[in-house]
């Protein structure tokens, strides 16, 4: 009988992590929500139990803009499992106006991507024990109008001049630079990044400003379910025979796409690699 595999999701009770945690608890995965918000997570985790047959559905609180709930769940995570198959680097924030993480990092760039840097790294251990493990990183075709600001990931030239979308495709450029340099570091590993589409989800309601959030709402007239939108995340956490496309972006058809230019650039996917390890304190 085939051994139960263990898959962790962050940002697993709402929109497109939701719906990929309902599918992959269908498909007879031990499924954990990693999540900021636990009594939402803890009724998400139910409702999928319910509709999915399956008890196997536990949360684990975790606050990607706060280190210290990172590592807490990390711990708690190695203190009541065993080896981590597949980690979906889901959760993502958008907003339209400078805020920062509990360390002062920009939100986006905090969140989106330093958060996650830092699940990754301490869950590392857990997922080299595993049979073919799996990092699969939740970006977007917005990558492609990103550059990374290494003079200005704390927010340091002010709020004025601060432009939510830049953000927002830096911190996804972030995701797309981070599997590439996971990929090449950890080979064993099948590091994946991936564009689930225009989706149906609240990111851009819940730091905008009204404007922001008024125009994000009509768009979604023109946006995909979050069930679709979940698609490319499960066919690259179940799909076998992958191992020749490890640090590669797949699209919303499950295609794999063809890097730009910035994102094959290997020196500075190191230097991002090296300066995440510097600020989230990990530096080996």
């Amino acid at each position: 009988m085939q051994e139960q595999k263990t898959v962790l999701i962050t940002g697993g009770n709402d929109g497109i992590g939701k719906a990929t945690a309902a599918e992959l608890s269908r498909s007879g995965m031990q499924v954990i929500l990693a999540c900021r918000n636990e009594e939402k997570a803890r009724l998400t985790a139910r409702e999928i139990q319910e509709q999915a047959g399956n008890g196997q559905v536990a949360v684990l609180p975790c606050d990607l803009g706060n280190m210290e709930s990172i590592r807490g769940a990390a711990r708690q995570f190695k203190e009541q499992y065993g080896r981590l198959d597949v980690l979906i680097n889901n959760a993502g924030v958008f907003t339209s106006q400078l805020e920062h993480t509990r360390e002062g990092f920009e939100l986006q760039f905090g969140v989106n991507h330093l958060g996650h840097f830092l699940l990754t790294h301490l869950l590392l251990e857990r997922l080299q024990q595993a049979p073919g493990p799996r990092v699969i990183n939740v970006s977007s075709i917005a990558y492609l109008q990103g550059q990374v600001d290494f003079d200005n990931l704390r927010g340091e030239k002010g709020a004025a001049r601060y432009n939510g979308l830049k953000a927002y495709a830096q911190s996804k450029l972030a995701n797309v630079l981070f599997t590439r340099e996971l990929a090449r570091r950890y080979p064993q590993l099948g590091a994946y990044a991936l564009h689930p589409g225009p989706v149906r989800t609240r990111i851009g309601n819940k730091h905008s400003t009204w404007y922001t959030s008024l125009g994000w709402q009509l768009l979604k007239v023109f946006m995909t379910s979050a069930e679709k939108g979940a698609k490319t995340s499960v066919y690259l956490a179940t799909t076998p025979g992958l191992e020749s496309a490890r640090g590669q972006f797949f699209d919303d058809k499950q295609r794999q796409r063809s890097l730009s230019a910035t994102a094959k650039d290997e020196a500075l996917a190191r230097k991002l690699w090296e300066v995440s390890e510097d600020m989230v304190g990990n530096r080996k």
